[in-house]
């Protein structure tokens, strides 16, 4: 089994041309992965990127989302929030209609409440959520979705009872930041990019993890 990727190209509100990269299998899936990225974490960030190749490894195809802002290399100015719906919705339609029977929605910080609302408007046999360092509302109104959560002690968001929402699964970093990652020690920065992947991995299985 191989894979193409190509790229979707779409007129994005904020006056750009935003570009995301689909790869896809050959021959067809049925599973999907759509990537969601942070504000300032890109899909090329370690955990995104290495999530995109171990769900690639896992026979789903994978569509990376680039919002507007970033395609137009500026900030994101609070008015410009209500067009982020808006260039996600316009990154999956096409995609979408390839017809697949499970697909899972991965964000980072920024990318979260997104893919908790991407996830709830979609149509598929199986849907689920990874939320990598979750912000704002997107531990609320999951209406029963299956999710991963993952997050750090030093991510200023963190709280201990944050931690024990129901009905979610997560996986915590004792002294990670919103970066995931442990500021000071390259080391077990990457040794827990590993732990941080392989529990994304057991997850889109469906199986435990510790």
């Amino acid at each position: 089994m191989g894979y193409n990727t190509t790229t979707i190209e779409t007129q994005s509100p904020f006056g750009v041309t935003a570009r995301h990269p689909f790869t896809a299998h050959e021959p067809a899936s049925d599973k999907l992965v759509i990537l969601l990225p942070g504000r300032g974490y890109t899909n090329e960030g370690p955990i995104m990127f290495h999530t995109r190749q171990m769900a690639l490894e896992n026979g789903y195809d994978v569509l990376a989302v680039q919002y507007g802002f970033q395609a137009a290399n500026g900030d994101l100015r609070p008015e410009q929030f209500p067009f982020l719906p808006q260039d996600v919705d316009l990154a999956v339609g096409s995609v979408l209609k390839r017809g697949y029977r499970e697909i899972c929605v991965v964000g980072k910080s920024l990318g979260t409440p997104l893919a908790v609302e991407l996830a709830k408007n979609i149509t598929a046999e199986k849907i689920s959520l990874i939320l990598l360092t979750p912000i704002g509302g997107a531990l609320y109104g999951l209406n029963g979705l299956r999710t991963l959560a993952v997050i750090g002690t030093a991510d200023p968001i963190y709280t201990p009872e944050m931690v024990k929402t129901p009905d979610i699964q997560w996986k915590v970093f004792d002294g990670f930041n919103h970066g995931l990652i442990l500021e000071g020690n390259w080391r077990v920065s990457v040794h827990a990019l590993h732990d941080m992947i392989q529990a994304c991995e057991q997850f889109m299985r469906g199986e435990t993890h510790e």
